[in-house]
């Protein structure tokens, strides 16, 4: 019984302290840390992404990137409020450990 227990406990902590990513396309919050935390001034390495902006709980606005099956959070929250519903171009840095976007600029497209 304690072998089996043991093994249960290993099993669990192994899961538990993974290192593992999730894909963007399930993950249903950005970091906390992440939200409202926006770049101002170009950047070199600015990065184009194209989708919809969408909200998931109506709190937290998303850009839903149909083409390519990914969800990407935004760090400038109150920017991508106000495309809501709409096709959008938006410029920014993306960090790959968090799939957020740091937003430079969010522009409606057609």
């Amino acid at each position: 019984m304690k072998n089996v227990l043991l093994g249960f406990t290993i099993i669990c902590f192994g899961l538990c302290t993974s290192s593992g990513r999730v894909p963007a396309q399930t993950r249903t919050s950005a970091p906390k840390a992440a939200i409202n935390q926006t770049r101002s001034g170009p950047d070199d390495n600015a990065q184009h992404f194209e989708g919809v902006i969408v909200s998931k709980n109506g709190q937290l606005f998303v850009l839903r990137d149909d083409a390519n099956n990914t969800w990407y959070h935004l760090d400038d929250q109150q920017a991508a409020g106000k495309h809501l519903g709409r096709k959008v171009l938006v410029i920014g840095t993306l960090d790959t450990r968090t799939d957020v976007i740091r937003v430079q600029k969010i522009d409606e497209t057609t």
